[in-house]
């Protein structure tokens, strides 16, 4: 049988969104539903509250799970689906590498009729945890759901009190310093959630963490000693994306009683286009940070790092130059090292689809062509690098005009991103033609 739409997540995997509810794979965060798993009256499976092993066999699980044995693709998987069509490295083909024990053939041993499979049998090896919505950054690609930084400026252009999200609405409100807050995104601070973990850590092979921006996040580090007090920690892999503003000695030191750590350093340029698109980060300072994270690699063989690069259409055309950037001028000896990732490990903004670059008229798009064949042309001529590594960029290039080119979605979100991005731009007092002149006639 074609493995086409196979991936082990359905079974291997458990994720907690920034409020506690459980989804089946982040990846699904695009989808109407957003890949959340529901009880039969609707409402999601929260960490707080519900227990873990439950939410495995909800119907949504057992539904995924049917249509990967029978090779058909579900809406959840949708965003996987676009990329390999679009030739970019999707998160499914991903996991397969990371679990290649886990073949199609073991899934359907272990798989009931209806979908279902013996939680306790089958552990949660392997958790995606996002403990709230901290984050000292507002990206344009975010929203208020990952970064608690959005809120000022989220209810300002959108003349509100709040937003929604899986659970249900939130409302804002202002504390005694006139900050605004909300208690919605405390969900971890429940024994039902730390019970469930603790006693699963002796299967925990692998766990990711991500914004909110995690290194800020107390949470984290309380997980982190759980698993060394346990005992266990050698036994785990952990795996990060952070905005790399931060980097304590004291995660360092932890990091060092692990089996393996990976960090997807979120940097998705360098200079102004950074620092535009991921406000208000400093270049100097997470540069900094970078060049010490590359030290720490050198230093310690179970840590990883690479650069995990967000395309939008903020940073599109500046992607060529990042990535001769990255292997000319960054210094770096271990970032982006290894023969899969040499350059930068990037992927798409699927949404908000205001930031997507499917939304480009197709005569920018047409440019954007251009402009990549350019940067071809002056890469194939660098005698300093190698043919793998020229490869690899032009594989990422046409992965991206790809992507572009294979939807059209113009005539609903180009009105929105144009004046989105003005009033951002208003606001934090920053200027999209500084960064991409090649949109002037878009902004006039």
């Amino acid at each position: 049988m074609n493995q086409s739409t196979f991936c082990p997540i359905p079974w291997l995997f458990q994720a907690v969104r920034n409020n506690g509810d459980i989804r089946i794979c982040c990846q699904a965060n695009v989808t109407e539903n957003q890949g959340v798993i529901r009880h039969s009256d609707g409402t999601p499976f929260n960490a707080s509250k519900d227990n873990l092993q439950d939410a495995r066999n909800a119907d949504l699980m057992k539904s995924v799970r049917k249509n990967m044995l029978q090779n058909r693709w579900s809406s959840e998987c949708g965003r996987c689906k676009q990329e390999e069509e679009s030739g970019l490295n999707s998160r499914r083909q991903y996991e397969q590498q990371n679990w290649p024990r886990f073949t199609l053939d073991k899934a359907k041993a272990q798989t009931e009729e209806d979908g279902s499979i013996n939680s306790t049998l089958m552990p949660v090896n392997y958790y995606d945890l996002r403990f709230g919505n901290m984050c000292n950054l507002a990206c344009r690609m975010c929203g208020p759901t990952d970064s608690h930084t959005w809120y000022e400026q989220w209810i300002d252009y959108h003349n509100t009190d709040g937003y929604n999200d899986t659970h249900g609405r939130v409302t804002l409100k202002r504390n005694e310093k006139g900050r605004l807050f909300t208690n919605d995104y405390d969900w971890h601070g429940g024994e039902v959630f730390w019970d469930s973990i603790e006693s699963n850590i002796p299967n925990i092979q692998h766990v990711y963490m991500a914004g909110g921006e995690p290194m800020m996040i107390a949470r984290h580090y309380e997980f982190l000693q759980k698993c060394i007090d346990s005992g266990y920690a050698k036994k785990i892999i952990i795996e990060y994306n952070t905005n790399m503003t931060n980097l304590p000695e004291r995660v360092l030191e932890m990091w060092k009683k692990f089996k393996q750590v990976r960090v997807g350093a979120s940097i998705d340029g360098f200079g102004p286009i950074v620092e535009y698109q991921r406000w208000p980060l400093k270049w100097n300072q997470a540069y900094k940070n970078l060049k010490k994270l590359d030290e720490v690699c050198k230093q310690n063989w179970n840590i990883f790092a690479w650069l995990a690069c967000t395309v939008t259409v903020y940073n599109v055309f500046h992607i060529p130059e990042f990535m001769f950037w990255k292997l000319k001028e960054s210094n770096f000896k271990k970032i982006n090292s290894s023969r899969k990732r040499p350059i930068i490990t990037h992927h798409v903004a699927h949404g908000p689809k205001r930031t997507n670059i499917k939304l480009l008229p197709l005569d920018v798009k047409n440019d954007l062509v251009l402009h990549y064949n350019d940067w071809k042309e002056k890469l194939q001529f660098d005698n300093e690098i190698s043919q793998d590594v020229k490869d690899n960029a032009n594989k990422i290039l046409d992965s991206i005009t790809n992507f572009a080119n294979s939807e059209d979605y113009s005539d609903n979100y180009l009105q929105e991103f144009i004046n989105w991005t003005k009033y951002l731009d208003k606001t934090r007092k920053q200027s999209i033609l500084d960064v991409v002149p090649q949109y002037d006639k878009l902004f006039v």
